[in-house]
């Protein structure tokens, strides 16, 4: 088999990316503002405003009247990649270290809660807990392990709630799940690319839409002390992509041979993937009517993503890709403190642990372990309305990588430093 054949059949494995960019680290905290500002702390627990309506829906019942809540966060990266790409005896691949790869984007959010009756609640949340979108320059030094990772996904949760004693809470819904991603890479044709250029591989995979679920249950032993669980079921994808490749004309005009083998790359391409589920405890400690205390800890089945088996429909053999991610685990406190009738400030601290190490960080998912400081506060204008202003930076330091994904896209060995900021607005409305 010729090395430009060689090329092709690596070139499957793009598709790897596609579970890669959903099922990560790079899961997308961001909901509602007043969860950015004490770093997720709480969240399960708190059931004070719309947003447990995604959060933990049983903690819709302490709330007394109907709720829509609408919030905008901006998630502002600085992400820089420093090293290599080795290929064969030591030669490195020419090109540039691919600057802010990790473009900023505003996450919408949205949370209606119906109070039905003092028992009885009903809720609605629209919000994107996965997605990012990585992007290298073209002359990327990792330019043959990856180029483009693009993914969106948008969760709609639908619950009700009942209290079943005036200590226990229950709730839950059916969650519909929109997903879809898009991912490049450069193929290694070897020296003559210095004159050609680089064919790149195009994946797009169609829009998924699954069903998932979400239970929720709230434990108030006392007016002044709850405690909450929530659980986010895996969800199950059968994914078809289209993969296709942009030939340089040259390479087309000085080697036909080479442009016919790289023509194997057009070709549809199915996977089969798992979201993880996950599972969240909470705790709200309203120590006295100015001072509250919030703690979470989360556990996130990520080992579901052992491997990848991805199958092109034009005959070539399917390409299985060891992931070996292991299960994490996150964790946050968090305060409020009421220092005016009309306004409440807040922070929290957190750690989130990364599902890959250094044998298995890959240039579309650098991640690693991250450290959240939270900062906002909420002002109430009118007896019922709302207004939350959020600030979260996220300390991830420094990663090291060294990857081999395959013998044409070269061994990348170098370090990842990345940080964010995220900005949080949201309104809540009672009525």
């Amino acid at each position: 088999m010729s090395k430009c054949r060689s090329a092709v059949l690596a070139s499957l494995g793009l598709v790897a990316g596609l579970n890669a960019a959903n099922a990560t680290g790079y899961a997308v905290r961001e909901g509602s503002a007043d969860q950015t500002a004490n770093a997720y702390a709480g969240d399960a627990a708190k059931a004070y405003d719309a947003s447990t309506a995604f959060a933990n829906p049983a903690g819709m019942t302490l709330l007394d009247q109907s709720q829509i809540q609408g919030d905008i966060t901006a998630i502002l990266p600085s992400f820089s990649f420093q090293g290599a790409d080795f290929v064969g005896a030591g030669q490195t691949i020419s090109g540039s270290q691919g600057g802010n790869a990790v473009e900023p984007v505003a996450v919408p959010a949205f949370f209606g809660v119906y109070s039905y009756s003092h028992d009885l609640k009903f809720g609605i949340a629209v919000n994107s807990p996965f997605g990012q979108r990585v992007a290298y320059p073209g002359n990327f030094v990792g330019r043959y392990q990856s180029l483009v990772s693009s993914i969106t996904d948008v969760e709609v949760t639908l619950s009700a709630a009942y209290r079943v004693t005036p200590w226990l809470s229950v709730g839950g819904g059916p969650v519909i799940d929109y997903f879809q991603a898009r991912l490049t890479q450069a193929v290694n044709t070897g020296p003559t690319a210095a004159l050609t250029g680089d064919p790149v591989v195009d994946v797009h995979g169609d829009p998924q839409i699954n069903p998932g679920y979400n239970l929720g249950v709230l434990l108030t032993p006392t007016d002044t002390f709850r405690i909450g669980a929530d659980y986010r079921s895996r969800i199950d994808r059968s994914i078809n992509a289209e993969q296709t490749v942009s030939i340089p004309a040259l390479i087309s005009a000085l080697s036909p041979a080479t442009a016919y083998e790289l023509s194997f790359l057009n070709s549809p391409v199915t996977t089969a993937i798992t979201q993880p589920d996950d599972l969240t405890l909470g705790a709200y400690w309203q120590t006295t009517p100015r001072l509250a205390l919030m703690a979470t800890l989360q556990w996130t089945d990520w080992s579901l993503f052992n491997h990848l088996t991805v199958t092109p429909s034009n005959g070539l053999p399917p390409t299985i890709t060891p992931e070996n991610w292991h299960n994490t685990w996150f964790g946050s406190l968090g305060a409020n403190y009421r220092i005016l009738p009309a306004l409440m400030l807040q922070t929290g601290l957190g750690f989130d642990q990364s599902p890959v190490d250094t044998a298995n960080r890959t240039t579309r998912l650098p991640d690693y372990n991250r450290l959240f400081t939270g900062l906002g506060f909420t002002y109430t204008p009118y007896r019922n309305v709302d207004v939350t202003l959020g600030w979260n930076h996220l300390f991830s330091g420094s990663a090291e990588i060294n990857n081999s994904a395959t013998p044409t896209a070269g061994v990348i060995i170098g370090r990842y430093n990345n940080q964010a900021d995220t900005v949080a607005l949201g309104v809540d409305v009672k009525f």
